[in-house]
């Protein structure tokens, strides 16, 4: 490998050195920039679904019908977590995204989905749901939209809260020139879910039947 490539790794290196440590007794943080050479996403991530790619400092991920696409790492979390990512799609009509926690393998299907607790939205116009396990199984709730929101024309920036009742709070900076510039959804917590992880897979990326592609960046987890 060469000295200039090695250097433009060195960043990245030190960035995931720096997650693994703690912010303190009762706080962590991970994260990934994505700033690094064009290809697999590497750096112990894995790829579900369609598929995703580093392009140009951004995570790359691509649709399919029922199986969408992203990445995914062996990762289990407490709760309460927060997130934050970057989000862009090439078709906003059918752009939207997910992160699901404590999974047993990556399935967008509800009825076969194993995530502890999952966020999803398929597009920014679209309802806020969350997956997560009952006694019978996989179940979703989904949040009715809140005034102001919309689908995802420019590179947003949206962070989340899932507290430790599976209740979550997530603020959507849509980055668009429109008004209003950020819109809060709330989802409930649900009152039947099981909360035992049945994996320790942190996954996410796109939900959608389109291509796109859908772009990711500076995803950030912290738990508290």
């Amino acid at each position: 490998m060469s000295n200039k490539k090695l250097a433009s790794l060195l960043p990245e290196f030190l960035i995931l050195l720096i997650a693994l440590v703690p912010l303190g007794h009762a706080e962590s943080k991970r994260t990934d920039h994505f700033n690094r050479p064009d290809g697999p996403p590497g750096f112990g991530w894995s790829v579900w679904g369609a598929g995703a790619q580093i392009n140009s400092d951004r995570l790359e991920t691509f649709g399919e019908i029922d199986v969408a696409g992203g990445i995914a790492r062996t990762l289990r979390v407490p709760f309460p977590i927060a997130f934050s990512f970057d989000f862009s799609t090439n078709t906003p009509l059918d752009g939207g995204w997910l992160v699901g926690f404590n999974a047993l393998a990556e399935n967008i299907i509800v009825a076969e989905d194993t995530s502890e607790i999952e966020l999803r939205q398929a597009s920014g116009s679209r309802a806020l749901c969350t997956v997560f396990q009952t006694a019978e199984g996989p179940s979703e709730e989904c949040a009715k939209p809140v005034d102001g929101q919309r689908d995802y024309t420019a590179m947003a920036h949206i962070t989340g809260l899932i507290k430790d009742d599976f209740s979550a709070l997530v603020k959507i900076r849509y980055n668009d020139g429109q008004i209003p510039a950020v819109v809060t959804i709330r989802t409930n917590a649900p009152v039947d879910a099981v909360k035992e992880p049945e994996g320790s897979i942190f996954w996410f990326g796109n939900m959608n039947e389109s291509t796109g592609p859908h772009f990711f960046d500076n995803i950030s987890l912290i738990s508290k």
